[in-house]
């Protein structure tokens, strides 16, 4: 079987979940032994560069690039407000990147494609006329739902504008979702989501495959961490959010320490160190940073898809306290592998139990190791693909 997989960015460097996510599904292809050519789009923010790839990778993919400016420009964004068009799907078009992608695929004999990402579907028109075989996308989350809580937070006429970027969005992404054969979903939160908007294309759950941690680990004491990149929203007010509750947390616990990374948040955060607070700028490697910092605490309030981060920190044990809306794909009730706080009252609470208990910390983070085991294990997610391509449903 040979598949075309197409990335909106570059899985290398992965400096996001959605890097991430992209590089740990191409891992699913390749343990099934599908042959697959990878494609995909760079911009400024995301570019190619292809020493970051490893080279045994390089090899099996052949990575093949196409650079779009996706950076926000007026007269497009003006002209966008007298269309029925979406602006954010529109800034990754090229008609030269279709004319090179159809070409492509009239040359090689792809069993399949799959579209990764919202932001690749703007392609999907000038494909689908040339391509008979399967085509599929892997969502990542319902994406007008992140951009209409990004306008319920926003005042004046930035919170019009988000209004109509996400009115735009959602029609744009509920109708490509209709025009593929397959829906390749994040979470089966997500999955019902798409069918409460009335898709009827066939959807198909897809978690992302972790590796379960070889020793559980001992998290520290008094410590409790964010991680994630400062140029999202949602992490920037979580991470406020945290910095607010030190002075009630110190005070009932008065060796905690809160650390801080990700990409540019030696630039978001000042570092308080006589208040507990550390910021540690991006970092090589999670899994070194979270086996280091004690319990990962995200009062996230805007989320769709399943938080990456949060997969990878239960892949190793670590506990998390976080929101309903960010444990979004983790299926946590009857587990209880996450902790969850609706308040600021319980969030307190909940940090200052299990940064000073041992024993709570360790029995949710088994639980996080078993639930990992269990839903995210890469030859049940692989096999699951596969079915997907060789059906003729």
């Amino acid at each position: 079987m040979k598949l075309l997989y197409f990335t909106s960015k570059p899985i290398y460097p992965s400096v996001d979940g959605g890097c991430f996510a992209s590089k740990k599904f191409l891992s699913c292809l390749l343990h099934a032994n599908i042959d697959v050519q990878y494609v995909t789009l760079s911009t400024n923010k995301h570019p190619f560069d292809l020493n970051k790839f490893p080279s045994e990778l390089v090899e099996c993919v052949n990575p093949i690039d196409y650079f779009v400016n996706t950076d926000v420009s007026m007269v497009p964004a003006l002209k966008s407000l007298f269309s029925s068009n979406s602006y954010n799907a529109d800034r990754f078009y090229l008609r030269e990147i279709e004319a090179l992608l159809t070409e492509l695929i009239k040359k090689e004999a792809f069993d399949g494609i799959i579209f990764d990402s919202l932001y690749t579907l703007p392609y999907l028109e000038g494909i689908k006329p040339i391509f008979n075989g399967k085509i599929g996308v892997r969502t990542h989350n319902v994406e007008f739902r992140l951009w209409e809580q990004y306008a319920e937070d926003a005042s004046g006429i930035k919170k019009w504008y988000l209004k109509r970027l996400a009115k735009d969005l959602k029609r744009f992404e509920l109708q490509k979702l209709k025009e593929v054969k397959t829906i390749l979903s994040i979470s089966k939160d997500d999955s019902a989501e798409f069918k409460s908007f009335g898709v009827k294309t066939k959807i198909v759950d897809i978690p992302v495959n972790m590796n379960v941690g070889a020793n559980e680990i001992k998290t520290a004491d008094n410590r409790i961490y964010h991680l994630g990149m400062m140029d999202w929203e949602p992490n920037r007010q979580a991470v406020n959010t945290l910095i607010e509750w030190m002075p009630d947390l110190r005070r009932k616990n008065p060796q905690l320490e809160l650390h801080i990374a990700g990409s540019k948040s030696e630039e978001f955060i000042q570092e308080d160190t006589e208040n507990g607070i550390h910021v540690h700028g991006f970092v090589d490697s999670v899994d070194d940073f979270a086996k280091n910092h004690g319990i990962l605490v995200s009062p996230i309030q805007a989320a769709s898809g399943v938080r990456i981060k949060f997969l990878e920190a239960m892949s190793i044990g670590i506990p998390i306290i976080t929101t309903p809306v960010g444990a979004l794909g983790i299926e946590y009730k009857s587990c209880n592998c996450i902790s969850i706080a609706e308040s600021k009252d319980a969030f307190i609470s909940q940090i200052v139990e299990l940064s000073t208990n041992g024993n709570k910390r360790e029995e949710i983070g088994r639980n996080a190791l078993n639930y990992i085991d269990k839903n995210h294990n890469i030859d049940a997610i692989s096999q699951s693909i596969v079915e997907i391509f060789k059906s003729n449903s």
